[in-house]
Parts: structure tokens; C-alpha cells; sequence
């Protein structure tokens, strides 16, 4: 018994078919994604350190909370702050303090 050769033609297309989808959709999820939400992020003069590609700030995170909490343990324990957003997200206030508020040319009105 003899297969033509459109028949495993088909089944090799019908094979790579998935994966070629599967690839097209990580790739709109991952990359072009991050690039849309980092694009409108500029556009409101956010501006913040550049994430690495598969860890994007994580690291730089952790570092920056071990310093705060080694820091804290200086302090007294009795203190209660209100403000618990530089308690809880030490980076981001970091962050705020290095890049600030940048406006964007595409925003300024003059």
C-alpha cells in the first residue's frame, strides 16, 4: 500500500498548523503586548528602569526590599504610618525619586 505524497503533505500541514498558531500567540501576547502597555505608559510621562526579558524588574524589586527591610528593623516597632504604599512598595517610591514624573512632547499643549 502506497501513500501519495499530497496525503503526507496534509498530515505534516496539519501537524506544523498548531504549532505556527500557538507561536503567532505567544508572540502577540508577549511581545507585542508589554510594547503596547509600555508605549501608553510613556505617553503619560511614566518612565521607570528597563525590565530584563524574562525576569523584567523582579530582581532589582527584591533588592530594593531587602534594603528597606533591613533598614526598618532600625526603627521602632511602635511606629504606624498611614501612608502603607512606601511600607508595602518600597520600588516604587525608589523608582518615583530616580525618574519622576517626565512629561511626554507628545502631551505638552505649548
Amino acid at each position: 500500500m502506497e501513500v501519495s505524497p499530497s496525503l503526507g503533505l496534509v498530515s505534516s500541514l496539519t501537524l506544523l498548523l498548531p504549532l505556527v498558531i500557538f507561536l503567532v500567540h505567544v508572540y502577540c501576547t508577549v511581545v507585542l503586548r508589554s510594547e503596547r502597555i509600555k508605549r501608553k505608559l510613556r505617553m503619560q510621562g511614566i518612565q521607570g528602569p528597563p525590565p530584563s526579558f524574562l525576569y523584567g524588574n523582579l530582581p532589582e524589586m527584591q533588592k530594593i526590599q531587602l534594603k528597606t527591610l533591613k533598614a526598618s528593623s532600625f526603627q521602632a516597632a511602635d511606629f504606624i504610618a498611614h501612608d502603607y504604599t512606601s511600607t508595602v512598595f518600597p520600588y516604587f517610591e525608589q523608582w518615583r525619586k530616580e525618574y519622576g514624573m517626565q512629561i511626554s512632547p507628545l502631551l505638552s499643549t505649548q
